[in-house]
């Protein structure tokens, strides 16, 4: 794939999210790139001739009649699936049905279709934050139910989605790229929105190692994923890893430390006061170190990342226009 210039159509849902705002302008910029042809219930803000907007709601009765329709038309050398919510737990249940339901309705059509190359992104956070994790976690770790936590269990059945596509249809390349937490000017994301609140709760007596990526190299990292020859499960991570609290004072914030029962109980106020904090469900990310493996991204996508994880933290104080 893309061995001549101006070869290569590529198909995109979820243009209007973070990281389809991110990919798009790196599409146009691609010269193997001769279309891109958005797949959104939201036009894209851009002049380019080479973008075919065809308006589709993956939620709507019929849509994977009116998707494989749309594939059949568009005839794809590629197709990145971004259509998944970042939003607050109170949207879970349409979350659920964007990203569960939306997704079924895409691979069934695109197995139709015949689609030869398939990027969706995924997250470390499911592999969970366990005492007895490896030092880096790599891709063929289980990845971890968490009760209780929406979001974390509709990704995992998404990923279970995919592995049950690529095994019915082995000829398309199917790339899943688990993102550490994406931080950057343009992203809102839970963690993203977690440190914009300046004081995070954290666990007495504990500061796990955490990673991050800077948005940019989360873009160029879903660029690669075009170009190489590689199918499968892969970490995108930061440079380097650090403790959590100084991760958090770099982006701005800072950690308060405090004892189980008066974090639940921080947690519960917060929240009811309409902040974004991590539910309890999610406390042991702050209690367990949780780091993964990119080894793996750098040999077969030749991802390498440019900002190391503190750097990449402090441009969440910087502002884009």
């Amino acid at each position: 794939m893309g061995e001549g210039r101006n070869s290569l159509r590529v198909g995109l849902t979820g243009a209007s999210s973070d990281l389809g705002a991110l990919l798009l302008p790196r599409l146009l910029a691609d010269p193997q790139v001769s279309a891109v042809v958005v797949l959104d219930v939201t036009r894209p803000e851009t002049p380019d001739p080479r973008v075919t907007f065809v308006r589709l709601d993956l939620l709507r009765p019929g849509a994977e009649a009116d998707l494989e329709r749309a594939l059949a038309e568009a005839k794809l050398d590629a197709l990145y699936h971004l259509a998944f919510v970042n939003s607050r737990v109170h949207r879970a249940a349409f979350a659920h049905e964007l990203e569960v339901v939306g997704t079924l309705h895409l691979l069934a059509a695109a197995g139709a279709i015949g689609v030869r190359r398939l990027v969706v992104p995924s997250l470390t956070a499911l592999y969970g934050a366990r005492p007895g994790s490896p030092a880096r976690i790599p891709e063929s770790q289980p990845l971890a139910q968490i009760p209780g936590v929406r979001f974390v269990l509709d990704r995992i059945e998404v990923e279970r989605q995919l592995d049950s596509f690529a095994e019915r249809f082995p000829a398309v390349d199917v790339l899943t790229l688990r993102f550490a937490p994406i931080v950057g000017p343009r992203m809102n994301n839970p963690f993203t929105r977690l440190v914009r609140t300046r004081v995070v709760p954290t666990v007495l007596g504990f500061d796990p190692l955490w990673q991050v990526v800077h948005e940019d190299d989360a873009a160029r990292a879903l660029h690669l994923a075009l170009h190489t020859k590689a199918r499968g499960a892969f970490n995108i991570v930061g440079e380097g890893a650090a403790p959590i609290s100084s991760l958090l004072r770099r982006g701005g914030a800072r950690a308060l430390p405090l004892p189980g029962p008066v974090l639940r109980a921080t947690i519960g106020a917060m929240e009811a006061g309409g902040l974004s904090v991590s539910p309890w469900a999610l406390m042991d990310f702050f209690r367990y170190s949780w780091v993964a493996d990119g080894r793996k991204a750098a040999r077969a996508l030749h991802f390498l990342p440019h900002l190391p994880v503190h750097e990449a933290m402090a441009t969440l104080q910087t502002r884009r226009g």
